[in-house]
């Protein structure tokens, strides 16, 4: 087994059983995810700060390696991330520490391999 970016990299590039095109529902929300995401009275950086900390608390660690690859992109630092983390143990409780710990994780990796 690589890397979690690795893993996650690889898992992107097979085909996905799941494709939009098999059923309108699929594709309805392939195209309505995107534009969730868009700048709006809300930026897109802080859209996916907070879809990061719903998906820690869901503890869905494909989603939580997504929305740190994404805020990657929007440059956002590490200290933005970590004063999220922090507000998700306060708000989710000493449950969401092993998915806490495992994003801290992810993010050292990413620092590792050079993304900020």
């Amino acid at each position: 087994m690589g890397s979690r970016l690795q893993d996650y990299r690889e898992r992107g590039t097979r085909d996905n059983p799941l494709r939009p095109q098999d059923h309108p529902v699929l594709e309805a929300f392939s195209e309505l995810y995107p534009k969730a995401y868009e700048d709006g009275a809300v930026p897109a950086k802080v859209k996916e700060l907070v879809a990061l900390a719903v998906s820690i608390v869901r503890d869905c660690e494909d989603c939580i390696t997504y929305h740190v690859l994404r805020l990657d992109e929007h440059e956002a630092t590490r200290e933005e991330i970590l004063e999220i983390l922090a507000l998700v143990l306060v708000v989710g409780g000493s449950t969401t520490i092993p998915t806490l710990r495992r994003t801290a994780e992810l993010l050292t990796e990413m620092e590792e391999k050079g993304n900020p």
